[in-house]
C-alpha cells in the first residue's frame, strides 16, 4: 500500500511554490533601500518560471511575517518544489 501512495504522489505534476519577503522599513527606524525592489524583481522572475506565490510580501511586522511563514508551511504538499526568498536584515534572538 505504501508503494501505491508514493507512485500517486510522483505521478502528479510537481507544484512550484515560492514565498518572497522584502523588509526594508524596520521598527528601529533603519531603512534599507533596495529590499522591496529586490523582492518584486525576484517575485516576477519566479512567476515567469511557473512558481505559485502571493506576490512579494513587503515590510511585514514580526507577527505578519510569522503568519506568512506558517501559512506557507501548511500550503506545502509532499513532492512540491519550494523556494523561500528573503531580502532584508538577518537577526538572531537569544
Amino acid at each position: 500500500m505504501a508503494t501505491r501512495s508514493k507512485v500517486n504522489v510522483m505521478s502528479q505534476p510537481l507544484r512550484k511554490l515560492a514565498l518572497v519577503i522584502g523588509i526594508g522599513d524596520y521598527e528601529s527606524g533603519e531603512k534599507l533601500n533596495n529590499t522591496q525592489k529586490d523582492a518584486r524583481d525576484m517575485s516576477l522572475k519566479l512567476d515567469r518560471m511557473g512558481f505559485i506565490s502571493d506576490g512579494p510580501k513587503l515590510d511585514l511586522t514580526c507577527k505578519e511575517m510569522e503568519t506568512a511563514l506558517v501559512n506557507f508551511k501548511y500550503s506545502i504538499r509532499e513532492g512540491d518544489i519550494v523556494l523561500f526568498y528573503f531580502s532584508g536584515h538577518g537577526t538572531q534572538w537569544e
